[in-house]
């Protein structure tokens, strides 16, 4: 499906999310891309001017970035006990 056609629908169905809702809305939108192999960049792009998805998309990286080092860490403390 094209992240064209997404950002339309999105569009359309956003007004219609409580204000209140809407983070949660984009977050759940940014976790489905990404599990569906959209890369960040390309959803960066095709929601450009929507603060809500590119704030999603800003945490999701966040939390993806963290993970990443805290499972490093991890992996550096058991070396060093072995």
């Amino acid at each position: 499906m094209s992240l064209d056609f997404v950002s339309e629908v999105w569009d359309a169905l956003r007004f219609h999310i409580d204000l209140n809702d809407r983070s949660d809305a984009a977050d759940s939108l940014i976790n489905l891309l990404i599990d569906n192999n959209y890369e960040a960049d390309e959803i960066k792009d095709a929601f450009k001017g929507d603060k809500e998805v590119l704030k999603a998309l800003k945490g999701y990286a966040e939390q993806h970035d963290t993970e990443e080092y805290e499972e490093y860490d991890e992996d550096e403390d058991q070396e060093e006990w072995d």
